[in-house]
């Protein structure tokens, strides 16, 4: 934190209640990206739209992202919005975004790897892009003034989850492949590598082994079961501050419970105990021990009755527990290459040299399945530096908000506090920051709360 005044964009607003014009657009956001992928799936797929088209349909989030950081560009040159001091995590991301910048440049001579420019740009898009929001968020303080962001999160985890279940229930993958979702993960996106093993030509992380059977997982709207896992960190703080913040309905209880079923059904167990860590620390944070005894008791009786049920469950979680599940194995194998290559290249590689970026465009992965690897092997252990900061810095910047009061404001502490340490803990074994919801509305709102606090100060 500094004296340094600088001038952030105005709100264009006189009332919290009302929000802005600007911060509604993260509504958009929060509504439109849990059904992209499927909608893409459809056009390509489906209807049979060429690549180049769809692509540039695909396109819609990041230039509307591009739109919103040049509206607030243009106020804070015009000077026209309130004055706040410069925080730390400004600098850090902006650090972040600047040194990919420089990385899209001049990778290529200074390390003399043929990276394809597509590569490095999706590899820039994944690591830095979407975290320019946290600068809309930073013009927008209204919005965790606000409970509809809360309310929206919580609608849209009950909607993807009961498609979860009806696809569970219903949805073959001969279906998917009839829906066109076979096409676009190979055509589209080039994901051969992913869809190998299976005659439906779909990713093969679709299905769970558990002892002897093949187990389908449920993918939802986002047609692959760890894109559909991974904004349930975002997802499930948000929905249980907003549950826990006054007396709720017995149906929103209910679609709490439907949203927990649609992430069990996903079976990506790590995502699953970030967000069982994050419910208990919110419910901890509101003293809600009664809630905490009774959901524990429940849960432990349910999960005792499907080991009793389900077969070959209880193996899978032993195998789970001490590491000897097929999953784990290559976990173990990616992080070894993933280390050795960031050892190997101290300053970074480069962008698209690792992750998802790499595979679709034919590169040797330096790094996968663990996303502090992908930051060391394309940005170096600066950028790796600059990337735990942000993390950091949301959970001090939400847990001292939640501390301050139990307010609305307080309750966005605590999503913010609990995002970052979910992604912090999920983000070891996998690479999250491909889920652009995800993304989107956690520096958005990060930004957002680092203003709002900072107005907080000055009354």
């Amino acid at each position: 934190m500094t004296n340094v005044r600088v001038s952030l964009a105005r709100t264009g607003v006189t009332g919290v209640d009302n929000g802005t014009r600007l911060g509604t657009w993260l509504l958009v956001f929060i509504w439109l990206l849990p059904f992209h992928i499927l909608i893409m799936a459809w056009l390509f797929g489906g209807l049979g739209l060429s690549a180049p088209v769809v692509r540039l349909i695909a396109s819609w989030k990041e230039a509307l992202v591009a739109l919103l950081v040049i509206v607030v560009m243009v106020r804070f040159l015009l000077g026209r919005g309130e004055r706040a001091r410069v925080h730390w995590l400004d600098i850090a991301i902006l650090a972040l975004w600047l040194l990919a910048l420089a990385y899209l440049v001049g990778a290529g001579p200074w390390f003399g790897l043929d990276v394809p420019l597509g590569a490095q740009l999706y590899g820039l898009r994944d690591l830095t892009y979407f975290s320019l929001l946290y600068f809309v968020g930073r013009a927008t303080r209204e919005v965790v003034g606000d409970e509809r962001v809360l309310k929206a999160l919580f609608l849209v985890g009950v909607v993807i989850s009961g498609v979860a279940v009806i696809e569970r229930l219903v949805v073959t993958p001969a279906m998917l492949v009839l829906f066109g979702a076979a096409e676009y993960f190979q055509d589209f996106l080039g994901a051969t590598v992913w869809v190998a093993g299976n005659p439906y030509g779909l990713p093969s992380s679709y299905w769970s082994t558990i002892g002897d059977h093949l187990v389908q997982r449920a993918g939802s709207t986002y047609l692959s079961s760890q894109g559909f896992a991974n904004p349930f960190l975002v997802i499930v703080p948000a929905t249980t501050v907003w549950l826990l913040a006054q007396r709720r309905a017995a149906a929103a209880w209910v679609g709490y419970s439907l949203l927990w079923v649609g992430l069990l059904l996903s079976i990506t167990r790590m995502t699953i105990v970030a967000c069982l860590l994050q419910a208990f620390a919110i419910a901890a944070a509101r003293r809600r021990w009664g809630l905490i005894v009774a959901v524990a008791g429940a849960a432990t009786v349910a999960f005792g009755c499907a080991l009793l049920i389900v077969p070959n469950l209880a193996t899978f979680v032993w195998e789970t527990l001490t590491w000897q599940t097929g999953s784990s194995t290559a976990h173990l194998t990616d992080w070894t290459q993933g280390m050795y290559n960031a050892l190997r290249y101290p300053l970074g590689a480069g962008l698209g040299v690792a992750d998802q970026a790499a595979v679709r465009f034919g590169v040797d992965a330096l790094a996968g399945d663990n996303q502090y690897l992908t930051y060391a092997v394309e940005l170096g252990l600066l950028g790796l530096g600059l990337h735990v900061a942000s993390l950091c810095g949301g959970v001090v910047a939400g847990v001292q908000r939640a501390r301050s009061g139990n307010d609305l404001r307080g309750g966005y502490g605590l999503v913010v506090a609990a995002t970052a340490f979910g992604i912090a803990l999920n983000e070891l074994t996998a690479n999250v920051f491909n889920s652009v919801l995800l993304v989107c509305a956690f520096f958005w709102l990060l930004g957002s709360l680092v203003s709002a606090s900072f107005a907080r100060d000055r009354e």
